[in-house]
């Protein structure tokens, strides 16, 4: 699969499965990327291997952390 549509599958997967604030849950990502058929090793490491159109963060508050993701740049 080639850089640009992987990361348009990312775009998609991160926008349909975000909240109102524009964060998706990276679970509810990585399981929309399994019904995609997207195969990928670690999701937070593919991730960031897309740092130019994806922002990540963690929610150390809750117990055990939560990951989210979001898109940078909405073209």
């Amino acid at each position: 699969m080639e850089k640009a549509e992987l990361q348009n599958i990312i775009k998609e997967t991160i926008i349909s499965n975000a909240d109102d604030s524009g964060w998706a849950n990276l679970a509810k990502i990585g399981a929309f990327l399994r019904r995609k058929e997207v195969s990928y090793g670690r999701l937070s490491k593919m991730l960031k291997s897309h740092q130019d159109i994806v922002e990540l963060k963690i929610d150390d508050s809750i117990n055990p952390p939560v990951a989210y993701a979001k898109v940078i740049n909405n073209k």
